[in-house]
């Protein structure tokens, strides 16, 4: 599903195992603790953390940056990674398992904070950079070229374009990158310009050998790769359809309809006291039902009433046009929201009924955002190809949600389609366990978007 551009992803979650793994060894032999204890702890505290890490985001080429963020990020996944392991070893002696979580949990903080300062600083200023070359001069060349220029962290550079369809004249970029034409065969051009990556952004016969030491990638799978987005134009959708359709899979749909009815009434059940005393304050505060639906649009664009949990005093907004799309969500200070609910709407308890909507078949845990009736005909006139992220059920949380924050724009709205046809493209169970699981992470911690 997820492919590395960089080896330096696959370099840095290998050295966060051998740190989990030499460091819980290291302080579970301090501690006179059976061995087959000593082995499912060990175990359990090098999965968790291993996947907390991933889930936070550790493993993505934009985040190799330590900032204050990025090191809180990677110190909650430190401790969500002794939970397991305190769940294991709670009813034994509570002195000894106190000073081990404290004795890991600083050993393998400081030494994945050392290594990621290293690691930045070596790969900021001593990584070679990779020389790109771009076989197009086309809207793909361009949005390829300025991905590779915005993303510093590739450590990549276009080294040329080679002239495609399109006019020199009809193509700009950056006037210091050169757009070569005329060219019979790629070997000169790749060992004067040093290259070691080629994005194919249109189509030509330039390729017709193996060319060794040199990645060569079509230019929506670099996109992917790059911004676990999908390319949207007019054949790459054409494709999508077709994958759809014909790779459409019946036993997937079995496992997710599975999948969502048990973890919507896990959620139900973990969440119900929470809810009831929220909805309780709510009915107290202003005397309404805490309780309402909103008209939403679902699979296939089937319209249903989706249930939420009301945290804001009465009110009758809803969009009219595209100026005014989200326009009350936008504010800072939304006057309307009950004062105490607020994080309640960060932590998305407001959301909690839609397990309803998910065990009567009408969304999913994870899918792309179920939205207004009124802004998917806003969305369907301004963007292209909007309802195909119809073709599933709409989620509780999803793709996009965990990946951008609340959308209030068109230009906003069309990034979101992209992370929405990303998911319909590579879903799969496991994906959805993982979505929901980050889903979770961030509403524990007020961040879900």
């Amino acid at each position: 599903m997820f492919k590395a551009v960089s080896k330096s992803v696959n370099i840095l979650f290998l050295f966060d195992f051998l740190v989990f793994t030499f460091s819980s060894v290291f302080c579970l032999k301090n501690f006179n603790l059976p061995s087959n204890i000593n082995i499912i702890c060990c175990g359990a505290i090098i999965a968790t953390g291993l996947i907390s890490l991933f889930l936070k985001g550790n493993y993505k080429i934009q985040e190799f940056n330590p900032n204050i963020s990025n090191l809180y990020k990677l110190f909650e996944g430190c401790v969500f990674a002794h939970i397991p392991a305190f769940i294991i070893i709670f009813y034994m002696d509570k002195i000894s398992l106190l000073k081990f979580l404290l004795l890991n949990l600083v050993l393998i903080y400081a030494f994945l904070c050392c290594y990621r300062l290293i690691f930045h600083y070596y790969l900021f200023n001593y990584k070679r950079v990779k020389n790109v070359l771009i076989l197009g001069t086309d809207e793909r060349a361009r949005v390829t070229a300025e991905i590779i220029k915005n993303k510093f962290a590739l450590k990549m550079r276009v080294v040329g374009f080679i002239q495609g369809n399109i006019n020199k004249e009809e193509f700009s970029f950056d006037e210091s990158i050169p757009i070569l034409k005329n060219i019979e065969s790629l070997d000169a051009v790749i060992k004067e310009k040093k290259v070691d990556i080629i994005v194919i952004a249109q189509p030509t016969k330039l390729i017709t050998t193996i060319i060794q030491n040199v990645k060569i990638y079509k230019m929506p799978d670099f996109y992917e790769m790059v911004t676990y987005k999908y390319y949207i134009d007019e054949k790459t959708m054409t494709e999508l359809y077709y994958r759809f359709m014909i790779h459409h899979s019946y036993f997937y749909d079995v496992c997710k309809r599975l999948f969502d009815i048990i973890a919507a009434l896990i959620i139900l059940f973990v969440t119900f006291p929470i809810v009831a005393f929220i909805a309780i304050r709510v009915k107290l505060t202003d005397g309404g039902n805490p309780i309402y639906t909103q008209t939403r649009v679902g699979i296939n664009g089937k319209t249903f009433k989706c249930y939420k949990l009301r945290t804001m005093y009465a009110n009758k907004y809803v969009p009219n046009d595209e100026t005014d799309i989200k326009y009350a969500e936008n504010k800072k200070d939304d006057d309307r929201i009950i004062p105490f609910c607020k994080f309640a709407r960060k932590a998305r308890f407001d959301e909690i009924p839609q397990m309803i909507n998910i065990l009567k078949g009408e969304m999913s845990i994870v899918g792309p955002r179920a939205e207004w009736e009124k802004e998917v005909e806003i969305f369907k006139k301004q963007i292209p190809y909007y309802s195909c992220r119809m073709w599933i059920k709409t989620g509780w949380t999803g793709w996009s949600h965990i990946n951008m924050n609340p959308v209030f724009t068109l230009e906003e709205e069309k990034e979101r389609l992209e992370y929405d046809l990303y998911y319909i493209k590579h879903r799969n169970i496991l994906w959805d366990f993982a979505i929901l699981v980050k889903a979770v992470f961030l509403a524990c911690g007020g961040r879900h978007k």
